[in-house]
């Protein structure tokens, strides 16, 4: 019993210990990739304030963007052509397939018809979105 207890013992203790290494290592990255991104943030303000310095010495004025403000969102009108036609399609598609004795054909056909169909439809509805948008600006 005392040898099975020591084998048992022994294989815990390796199975452990590879399970820890492979934490290490996974701890290790991560450090790893937060000091990169603290780096990467810390250079881009010094840079901020490169720009702020010298736009003072000039008397001119710096505007700063932030990263949410950079990215542009998809416009209402795109949006509503890709819902359309994505519904458009899956609708045309089950419709062509149930309507047309050959059922591979149809589907392809209903499909594009329907996505056709749908991109306009969305477009027309995200167009309107849009429009009642820039009014309230």
């Amino acid at each position: 019993m005392k040898k099975y207890l020591m084998i048992f013992s022994v294989l815990l203790f390796v199975s452990c210990n590879e399970t820890s290494n492979e934490e290490i290592e996974l701890e290790a990255a991560e450090k790893e990739s937060l000091v990169k991104q603290r780096t990467i943030d810390s250079m881009t303000i010094i840079n901020l304030e490169k720009q702020k310095a010298e736009a003072a010495s000039e008397n001119t004025t710096v505007i700063v963007v932030s990263e949410e403000e950079e990215k542009k969102k998809m416009n209402n009108k795109t949006k509503g052509a890709l819902i359309g036609a994505g519904v458009g399609a899956v609708a045309g598609a089950a419709t062509g397939a149930a309507v047309s004795e050959k059922k591979g054909k149809g589907a392809i056909v209903g499909g594009v018809i329907g996505g056709a169909a749908g991109a306009g439809a969305g477009y027309g509805v995200g167009a309107g979105k849009d429009k009642k948008e820039a009014e309230k600006k």
